[in-house]
């Protein structure tokens, strides 16, 4: 075995488990080519610290930019140390410690009481670039069965949709598939033994463009630079068996654009925002941020989409706080005067003895402020461009004339209106500053997808949706370049 060794992994959820790593490889690239999910939101470039592991048998030695900058010797790690997966070869066979697997099932309690034969069962999916949700519907009822709650299994790849473009333009689109296949299909089948299924009858399938051609094993590379050109936005429909799942039939929704995708399209269409007969703003936040401001008067939907990163997941937040209490804390510090107008942290916070900003969730340092800034930065700027360029329409709409917001999202089902405005990551108008309704919806794409599957009309409302869209570039926009720079101030 002089050209490969092996890992055994050992956690709370999986112990004799052992991958295969080619010599030369690193722990992480082994860990991804086997399909093995491992968290590494940097995309493995030796940055976020989060793909670190326990040595517990074994040695293995640090690459070059590894644990100890400017080491002239290769840096050998012996049991019991901690190591960055992304930068560690394995010398010989290796045991690791994993952390626990954070999947989450749970079924309400009325479900569970009743214990009731499902004639007909549904599975909604929501793939995120960060996370994936899901729903075990009961298809002649309506009424959910059964939740989900996991990281996407791709996140060994980086946290962030370029990442996993750039991942596949690299060679490894069959790796990134098979890691959210197996997800997939390993859902559907704890679905079918848990609740004794006779089968899967449909699975609708939403998520951003990069997710959706993934899971279909389309190449999303083109959409990693000019023209950004996707290989498909129509609904897909496929047999389980093509895709290897344990459903009879499988539905993805369909997107409006590269970066404006089928999640956005399902959100808009469970909302209803064409029928609603008032000016409306959608804001969906997350690892991207995309938007839409709905015209009464025209009947047109303008779109935009903003790559906020993976701060409000957390991915680039050393403290590792929840993003809903990261930014209660930032708008505590602007409040208390522990950051600047330019976020610098008070002297007290920066000198080295405390390392950052004590703050019940962890330490928020000077580099947790900095992506803070950036990401909503990114958020605020696009809403702004975005309420810009709705008011030079034929029928102009400024934000007092907007009847409705509504805030989209897994992050916007926590957020404190009042810290996101304070912060600047929202208008403060979206705060009731105007005095505009304002809903907090959570997960309008996983909604969709169940309605999809419950409402004949659903999806002829999508395609309406799309063909009455348009998208704005921000990346050719003078405005958001202007808006952006400004809006980094607190």
């Amino acid at each position: 075995m002089g050209d490969s060794f092996f890992i055994n992994f050992k956690s709370e959820n999986a112990n004799g488990v052992k991958i295969e790593s080619k010599k030369g490889e690193t722990v992480l690239s082994s860990f991804n080519r086997a399909g093995a999910a491992l968290s590494a939101p940097c995309g493995g470039r030796g940055v976020c610290g989060k793909c670190r592991l326990t040595l517990l048998d074994g040695e293995v030695c640090l690459k070059e930019n590894g644990a100890v900058p400017g080491a002239k010797k290769p840096v050998h790690i012996k049991p019991g140390g901690a190591f960055p997966a992304c930068r560690a070869m394995p010398l010989s066979d290796i045991t690791v410690c994993l952390p626990p697997l954070t999947a989450k099932y749970s079924a309400p309690l009325s479900v569970i009481q009743a214990e009731r034969k499902i004639k007909r069962a549904g599975a909604a999916i929501d793939i995120g670039t960060t996370t994936v949700q899901a729903e075990l519907i009961d298809l002649d009822t309506g009424e959910c069965m059964e939740t989900f709650f996991a990281p996407n299994d791709q996140r060994g790849f980086g946290a962030d949709v370029m990442s996993r473009i750039c991942a596949a333009k690299n060679g490894k689109l069959d790796d990134l598939f098979r890691a959210i296949n197996n997800q997939t299909e390993n859902l559907l089948r704890h679905y079918i033994n848990r609740w004794n299924l006779d089968g899967i009858e449909q699975c609708a399938v939403s998520g951003n463009t990069t997710m959706l051609h993934i899971f279909c094993r389309a190449d999303p590379s083109p959409m990693g630079e000019a023209p950004y050109a996707p290989q498909f936005l129509e609904e897909r429909i496929f047999k389980g068996g093509e895709l290897s799942l344990s459903a009879r039939q499988v539905v993805m929704l369909p997107g409006i654009s590269a970066f404006v995708g089928a999640d956005i399209t399902s959100g808009l269409a469970f909302i209803d925002i064409m029928n609603r007969k008032e000016n409306s703003l959608f804001v969906d936040i997350g690892t991207n941020g995309e938007m839409a401001v709905w015209n009464e008067s025209e009947k047109r939907l303008l779109c935009c989409s903003t790559a906020a990163g993976p701060c409000f997941e957390g991915a680039q937040i050393s403290c590792g706080m929840s993003a809903s209490d990261f930014i209660d804390t930032i708008a505590l510090m602007k409040r208390t005067g522990a950051i600047n107008a330019a976020g610098a942290l008070a002297e007290e916070y920066s000198d080295g003895r405390r390392g950052g900003y004590p703050a019940s969730g962890g330490i928020v340092t000077q580099k947790d402020v900095r992506e803070f800034q950036l990401a909503k930065s990114a958020i605020y700027s696009g809403i702004k461009t975005l309420c810009a360029s709705a008011a030079s329409m034929p029928a102009e709409i400024e934000p007092q004339d907007f009847d409705s917001i509504y805030i989209a999202g897994g992050l916007g089902f926590f957020i404190n209106l009042e810290s996101a405005a304070e912060t600047g990551l929202l208008p403060r108008f979206l705060n009731g500053g105007l005095k505009i309704k304002t809903a907090v919806c959570g997960n309008t794409s996983l909604m969709g997808a169940v309605k999809s599957m419950t409402d004949p009309s659903f999806l002829p409302r999508c395609r309406e949706i799309i063909k009455r869209s348009s998208v704005i570039d921000l990346a050719k926009s003078e405005m958001f370049a202007r808006e952006f720079t400004d809006n980094m101030w607190f």
